[in-house]
This record gives C-alpha cells, sequence and structure tokens, in this order.
C-alpha cells in the first residue's frame, strides 16, 4: 500500500490525542510513560505533516486549534476503535482484558458499584475499570456523548437514542439527626415535611427528581412540601450537613446504613408514604458495547 503524503501516523496522533485532553505536555508524558521531548518531538512531527499548528500553547495551557479540535474529534473515535478492536481479539481467545469505562450517578457510583467491579475483576483480574461519578443528567449525557460507554442513573430518560433497562431498585427514607425530636417518633405525617429545612441534592439528581415524582403521584405539591434551605452536589455533603444538625433530607437507605448504624442520622418513617424507586442502566442503542462492557452486563444479570 502506497503513504499518501496526507497519511498520519497513528502513533503520533495518540500523543497528541493524549497531550489535547490533558492539557499539558508533561502530563501526557507522564501517563504514557514517555520523556516529555519525545512527545513534543512527535507532536512537532504530526504538525510539520499536516502544515498547520494543531496545538496551541498559551500561559502554560496546552489548547487545541480550529484544526486540532477537528483531529481531536477524529483522535478520539480511531483510537476507541482501536481499544474495540484489541478487546475484541482477545474475547475471541476467550480472555476479557482492557479499561471498563463506565458512569455512575450519586448512589450507585458511591455505594453499589465499587463492591461490584470489585467482584468483577477478581473474576477478570486483566480488566481495568474507571468510573466516572456524577448527577444522573450528567452521566446520561456522558452517555450520549461517548465518554462512558454503560450508565448507571437514577432515572429514566426520554431520549430515543439511548436504552435505559432496570437494574435495582431502592428505597428513599426520610432521614434527620440523632438529636431531632422526629428522632424519637415511630413516625411521622407527611404534612408536617414543610415545617422543616429541607437539604436537597441538586437539580440533576435523580434522587431529587424521584422524590418530586413520588409525591406528585401521591397528590402532594413537593415545592409546597419541601422548604428547601440548601442546595449541595452530593449525598455525602448532604448526610454532612444532617450531622451538624441543620435540616432534614430524604435520602436513599443504602447511602445511610453506615450512619444509621454508628448513630449519628435516624430514619423517620412517613405515614402511608413509601418512597420507592429504580436505577436504570443506560447505555447507546446505535453503538455495540464492547466485549469488557457486554461481560459487565452479564455479569450484573448473574447478580
Amino acid at each position: 500500500m502506497v503513504e499518501s503524503e496526507n497519511d498520519v501516523d497513528l502513533y503520533k496522533l495518540e500523543l497528541f490525542y493524549w497531550v489535547a485532553e490533558l492539557k499539558s505536555f508533561s502530563r501526557a508524558a507522564e501517563h504514557l510513560s514517555l520523556r516529555q521531548p519525545t512527545v513534543s518531538a512527535h507532536v512537532r512531527a504530526l504538525e510539520e505533516k499536516l502544515g498547520s499548528k494543531v496545538l496551541n500553547r498559551v500561559g502554560g495551557e496546552v489548547t487545541p486549534t480550529p484544526m486540532g479540535q477537528v483531529l481531536l474529534g477524529q483522535a478520539r473515535a480511531l483510537l476507541a476503535l482501536k481499544k474495540d478492536t484489541l478487546a475484541a481479539l482477545d474475547h475471541f481467545q476467550g480472555r476479557i482484558t482492557g479499561e471498563l469505562v463506565i458512569g455512575g450517578s450519586n448512589i450507585p457510583g458511591e455505594y453499589i458499584l465499587p463492591g461490584k467491579l470489585g467482584a468483577f475483576i477478581k473474576k477478570y483480574p486483566e480488566v481495568k475499570p474507571i468510573l466516572r461519578i456524577g448527577d444522573s443528567a450528567g452521566i446520561v449525557e456522558a452517555v450520549l456523548d461517548g465518554e462512558v460507554e454503560l450508565g448507571f442513573v437514577g432515572f429514566k430518560g426520554e431520549d430515543r437514542r439511548l436504552s435505559f433497562q432496570k437494574i435495582w431498585r431502592d428505597e428513599m427514607v426520610l432521614t434527620v439527626p440523632k438529636g431531632h425530636p422526629w428522632a424519637r417518633h415511630k413516625s411521622v405525617d407527611v404534612s408536617v415535611l414543610a415545617k422543616e429545612g429541607f437539604i436537597s441534592r441538586e437539580g440533576g439528581s435523580g434522587t431529587l427528581r424521584s422524590i418530586r415524582n413520588i409525591l406528585s403521584r401521591k397528590g402532594q405539591e413537593p415545592e409546597k412540601l419541601l422548604n428547601v434551605i440548601m442546595e449541595l452536589g452530593s449525598t455525602e455533603a448532604v448526610k454532612e450537613a444532617l450531622i451538624a444538625g441543620f435540616g432534614i433530607s430524604i435520602l436513599s437507605r443504602t447511602s445511610i446504613q453506615r450512619e444509621i448504624r454508628d448513630g449519628f442520622l435516624k430514619e423517620v418513617p412517613i405515614r402511608g408514604l413509601k418512597l420507592e424507586r429504580d436505577f436504570f442502566q443506560v447505555f447507546h442503542r446505535r453503538r455495540t458495547l464492547s466485549p469488557v462492557s457486554q461481560a459487565f452486563v452479564h455479569f450484573l444479570k448473574q447478580g
């Protein structure tokens, strides 16, 4: 095969990709276990080949030029194809190897998936899991953008490009500090919630969305019932605010087991109201899952 003048060396493209992604020649070199001058030389050779700069170097930060932005998108796709090809060959030979890149919203990401991933790599020790955690809306976007292959979120979206499948069920419970007057009650009526300051997750949270949907289905008005005094970005932050005595919240029972056991928080049933919700596994319908992701999906189905 005759090499065209415009053929681009995939190795140089990979080095460029990591410099652009990490916004630094030194960080890219460290990630790739190379010397920085080696990385710089390959990127310079790539620019000479293309006859144009692909990276701007201003004020210590590296950013793609307009041509670099185009090249970065193509590099990302080519490297994903390379990774999937190698994984498919391993799978054909009976080996499950490579990176498992998944995303989890707050509850599954922090309280469910770490244990599942630990059991998975015990079975497949050549797999390296990479778990990204964010709110449910952010994880759905990451699946759409191809940043993660699989997402685990707290709501079922409407985007038809995505497949949402129920995978776990969770119960949310009214949670108060140990010294709160309600901590001594066997249960409370839903109407009293408005009398206390409610500490909420942020707007993209699946937990918050589930609470509002369930209350609405029960004929309640969430905006009037929940006196939100604070919005925080993680369940851990909400728990710390509760322990400090700043209000009440409704949290996943999965997320508060340790604090309940240690006596820092108390669960108080709400009379006549059960707050159950589902977690969903989400992936892009038009993208074939890599062999390692398929193996993880199968592993989860087995329990």
